[in-house]
Formats: structure tokens, sequence, C-alpha cells
């Protein structure tokens, strides 16, 4: 995908998401053409701009 049809497909769902549907992690990296890994780091990023401090993604091998 190219540069403006993410941010195309990014504004339909963000549209939807105004709208209540509720959109899976995995639905939204299918239709960013993304695999969960860049979703997840780039959530990170955001999430460190939002709030003003460093966020990052940590690894769980187990929950048990």
């Amino acid at each position: 995908m190219t540069d403006d049809e993410i941010m195309a497909e990014g504004a339909k769902i963000a549209e939807e998401w105004a709208q209540g549907k509720i959109i899976s992690i995995d639905e939204l990296c299918a239709r960013l053409g993304v695999t969960l890994e860049t979703a997840l780091a780039l959530g990170a990023e955001e999430a460190s701009r939002v709030h003003g401090r460093p966020m990052k993604i940590i690894q769980i091998d187990s929950i048990n």
C-alpha cells in the first residue's frame, strides 16, 4: 500500500470507530497491510508522543 492508501484506510477505520464498530487488531493489521509487531511498535511510539514519556513493547514468553 502507498502512504496515501494507508491514510485513506485509516480515515475509514476512524469513521467506523466513531460509529461504534469494534475492530480487532488482526483486522486492523490486515486492512493496513502491516504485521502485528509493526502495529504494536507504532502504537508504542504514538503512546510515547501522547503521554510525553517513553513507552515500549515488552515481550511475555509465558503467562503461566
